[in-house]
């Protein structure tokens, strides 16, 4: 009986509001709560102009909208009109003003709203303060900052507190940091979770943290930091009944599932940015922070290096308060008495109980061009403390190192009138060797016969052919005179072509190490591998200064003395030790090398000097 007169209560309501004319707006109540939604009801006659609803998007979020034309027969006439129900959130809390909204030459009337905001201190007078405890949000935010007047570049972190009734937990959401031009934001950390008890109600609170960086100086308002999600609400059906004749909005269906849209954000925040104080000017470089840290990896760990061997430290800066984008380039000066080579830069963000810590590390490679001491240079990476307000200096303190002269290394000859770069022979080894039983031999050939039984038979042998004819000794000797012919022939040809001069023997073994040295370069450019070329290459210089072998490719580069070719060695220096391998055409470098090779074997074949090409004057 109860759920009849209900039902036709609502159907003799729904009558009443179908009877009235021209442009009317209703809303589902007066007083919300923060964060919840409410009804607007939009009525006109059928035929009217489309009402403009833009005027609401100011201060409320508009979740849903649903049209519906309905028609009515009364007293013989038939009425028809059509209704938008607007489903709104409030983006402001305390008193709202629905405005006026037009429908071509109609207007309706503004609406005036309280939204009661959470965690806000109870009234004193006992009406007010009962009605508004019974209205308390079931979701609210709040944000606050620790500064608000930073440096430009100066971590700012922002602790944002999300609120949410125990008895309508949340479901779903989202929170959106604020947002300002100039303004980047990080979050900071993990949510943590805790509960609080606000005018007599218990919440469940997300504490989130993020880091704002201001990126120019000068008045910066945030935007608000938004909640949107759904929270449970089994409660919810009962408050929207009237959905059922077509006045309410979607909150009927939420709360026929036992959940609620919910809509919130934080007050805005206005900061004062201030710029770069004059004692920091420092030249590019910027840091707002609350300390740095510069250290180093020394590879291979030693004060003591051979020529040509080269050197890394990996430089590491650490600075807390400010994000990796913000560190300068890690770079040492340049000195006459080594060459750097300065590889890919890793950079990356941490976090600790204090806010963000940029990291940033590089590999420089140092290669000595001398021997004897060499002070490898200090780094210094000036920063603004923004505790104490002054200006501090990160110091990777300077290296000195003693660099030896290797085995393999040029030594000057006792002669000051013959150049280094003389090339000496080798002494011949028929002049400085004889075997001794060639020498003996000899001598028993220019002593006198001696009168044996030997001797005695082989002067009976010659008494005895001594009688032939004179034409069998003819023929004897022309077969006697061939064979001594083709003897010292044999003998000729051995010692004269087989036998070669030692030096002539060496030069050819030089011109076939040469030559193969040239294959392991040509076969390592076309490799692409920097290693191997540079191995080759270094080899190539031991074939042609065996004597005083190059230890580097700098070395090795000035010995040829060609611009183009110099040029190719630096950049396969960058690309062996700082990690640049773009810089580093390897076909380009073989065309440069063999066009090198080109023209000295061109000079070899005009001087006619049996010596390898490149092979030094």
């Amino acid at each position: 009986m109860k759920n009849k007169i209900i039902f036709a209560f609502f159907i003799l309501f729904a009558f009443c509001r179908t009877a009235a004319a021209g442009f009317q707006a209703d809303v589902s109540r007066t007083v919300i709560p923060e964060g919840e939604s409410f009804q607007l009801y939009l009525r006109q006659d059928g035929g009217a102009d489309q009402p403009d609803i833009s005027v609401l998007n100011e201060d409320f979020l508009i979740v849903m909208e649903r049209k519906s034309f309905k028609s009515s027969y009364v007293n013989g006439k038939t009425q028809t009109f059509n209704e938008n129900v607007l489903t709104l959130i409030p983006k402001k809390t305390g008193e709202v003003i629905l405005p006026s909204i037009r429908a071509g030459k109609e207007q309706t009337k503004p609406v005036k709203l309280t939204v009661i905001a959470g965690g806000q201190a109870l009234p004193s007078d006992p009406a007010d303060r009962k009605k508004v405890q019974a209205a308390q949000p079931n979701v609210f935010i709040r944000s606050s900052v620790d500064n608000k007047t930073p440096y430009v570049g100066q971590q700012i972190p922002l602790t944002v507190r999300l609120y949410s009734f125990v008895q309508t937990p949340l479901l779903d959401g989202a929170v959106t940091p604020p947002q300002a031009d100039g303004i980047t934001a990080e979050q900071w950390g993990d949510v943590k979770r805790s509960r609080e008890t606000v005018n007599g109600r218990t919440y469940d609170v997300l504490e989130y943290k993020f880091l704002l960086f201001a990126q120019k100086s000068g008045r910066i308002t945030l935007s608000p930091v938004h909640f949107r999600g759904t929270i449970s609400d089994p409660e919810g059906r009962d408050d929207t009944m009237e959905d059922l004749f077509g006045f309410g909005g979607s909150d009927f269906f939420s709360g026929f599932f036992g959940q609620k849209n919910i809509a919130v954000q934080s007050p805005g925040i206005t900061l004062d940015v201030q710029g770069k104080p004059d004692q920091a000017d420092t030249g590019n470089i910027w840091l707002p922070a609350l300390d740095v840290a510069v250290s180093e990896d020394f590879t291979p760990p030693k004060q003591t290096i051979a020529l040509g061997e080269a050197l890394t430290r990996t430089v590491t800066v650490m600075a807390a308060g400010v994000r990796d984008t913000q560190l300068p380039d890690l770079l040492f000066p340049d000195g006459t008495d080594y060459k750097q080579y300065p590889g890919k830069t890793d950079s990356k963000n941490l976090f600790d109980n204090n806010g963000i810590v940029g990291v940033k590390t590089r590999q420089i490679v140092f290669m000595p061009l001398k021997a004897g001491q060499i002070t490898l240079p200090q780094m210094e990476i000036p920063w603004f403390d923004v505790k104490s307000k002054q200006i501090k200096k990160a110091v990777l303190p300077a290296r000195t190192i003693t660099v030896t002269q290797t085995e393999g290394s040029a030594v000057v000859p006792e002669n000051p009138s013959v150049s280094a770069k003389t090339v000496l022979p080798p002494p011949s080894p028929v002049s400085e060797r004889r075997d001794p039983a060639e020498s003996e031999f000899a001598q028993a050939f220019s002593q006198p016969p001696e009168n044996t039984a030997e001797q005695q038979a082989a002067a009976a042998f010659w008494e005895k052919y001594a009688a032939l004819p004179p034409g069998y000794l003819f023929l004897a000797g022309i077969l006697a005179g061939g064979a001594a012919v083709g003897i010292l022939w044999l003998i000729f040809y051995f010692l004269l072509f087989k036998r070669k001069p030692a030096a002539e023997v060496q030069n050819n073994r030089s011109a076939l190490q040469y030559r193969e040295s040239i294959n392991r370069v040509k076969t390592a450019c076309l490799s692409g591998s920097a290693e191997q070329t540079k191995q080759a290459l270094l080899d190539l210089g031991g074939v042609l200064w065996p004597q005083n072998p190059p230890l580097t490719l700098s070395d090795l580069a000035n010995r040829f003395e060609d611009e183009s070719l110099s040029k190719q060695m630096e950049n396969l220096n960058r690309a062996l030790y700082a990690g640049a391998a773009a810089d580093w055409n390897a076909k380009e470098f073989w065309a440069i090398f063999k066009k090198i090779d080109a023209k000295a074997q061109k000079q070899k074949h005009n001087e006619k000097i049996p010596v390898p090409p490149l092979y030094p004057d």
